[in-house]
């Protein structure tokens, strides 16, 4: 029974894999990711159960959750979803990947960002999972909840959860806002629970998921297409001729030379003097 809430949390971790197509990451990095992540639901309610001491706003969010919030001031649900939740559960999730995966050799890729991020989030969400679709009393699973989080929820947690992991993937090659963009994160988590409180505002969160799915569709491929294992398209003969004018303009006999004896990159048109069998631009194997 234990194994049924990570069902949903395994097929989307299975699904956002495959999206790294041109260096897969070792699927053991990948588990030990998605533990990370679930191990980081303790310190997050630890965190949230401390919080609630010096604020009560959980007992607010129950009344929500039962549809009993008629009447009852939105600040309490404000405060504990934007400042409380949202925040630490990203939090959470964001150390999960940057204190271990990211430090590693593996991580080589800028894609790789959202496939720890999706790890580490869908680890989290699927222990958090259990919480929700455990009937513990009755020793059974509520189907209803279970199906409604397996659409919603749980992607939910990797969708917000790949705001800082594009940008960790982008911040191992270059300078990137990495914790602007964990705010955003934050504050997408925030809104999720917000709306998803309120009967008047869940309609909502399917547009909300709809637009992060289109958002995250953009940013995985635009990560995949700067990925250094890409395979390179050959260049056109006017695209090898461009390349090969500031070798002609320097010295254009030994270019020349080059060139009548085919020592020339194919893909590039980087001309080549000596032995090498691989071009020092873009490494592809050199003519003959």
């Amino acid at each position: 029974m234990l194994v049924v809430p990570a069902l949903p949390g395994l097929l989307w971790l299975w699904l956002f894999y495959r999206t790294d197509r041109y260096q897969p990451e070792p699927k053991r990095l990948v588990a030990i990711t998605f533990g990370l992540g679930a191990l980081a639901t303790i310190p997050a309610v630890c965190a949230e159960m401390a919080a609630a001491q010096l604020y009560p706003f959980l007992r607010h969010v129950e009344h929500a959750m039962l549809a009993a919030q008629s009447g009852r001031s939105l600040t309490p649900l404000l405060i504990g979803c934007f400042l409380v939740i949202g925040p630490i559960e990203e939090l959470a999730k964001f150390l999960a990947v940057r204190l271990y995966i990211y430090r590693r050799p593996e991580f080589d890729e800028p894609i790789d960002g959202i496939i720890y991020a999706s790890a580490a989030a869908l680890g989290f969400a699927s222990l958090e999972n259990a919480f929700y679709v455990l009937d513990f009393r009755a020793g059974g699973v509520r189907w209803g909840l279970f199906f409604a989080r397996a659409v919603l929820a749980v992607p939910g947690h990797v969708l917000f959860s790949s705001m800082w992991g594009y940008a960790l993937g982008r911040a191992k090659f270059r300078p990137y806002p990495v914790f602007g963009m964990l705010a955003l994160a934050a504050f997408l988590h925030s809104l999720y629970d917000f709306f998803a409180l309120l009967p008047v505002t869940r309609p909502l969160v399917l547009l909300l998921v709809a637009l992060l799915f289109v958002l995250v569709a953009r940013q995985i491929r635009a990560l995949a297409k700067d990925s250094p294992f890409r395979p390179q398209a050959p260049l056109s003969r006017v695209q090898r001729f461009a390349t090969l004018l500031p070798a002609i303009a320097v010295a254009p006999g030994a270019t020349a030379q080059n060139l009548a004896r085919g020592r020339f990159c194919m893909a590039c048109g980087l001309g080549v003097e000596g032995v090498d069998r691989f071009c020092g631009r873009c490494g592809v194997p050199l003519s003959a």
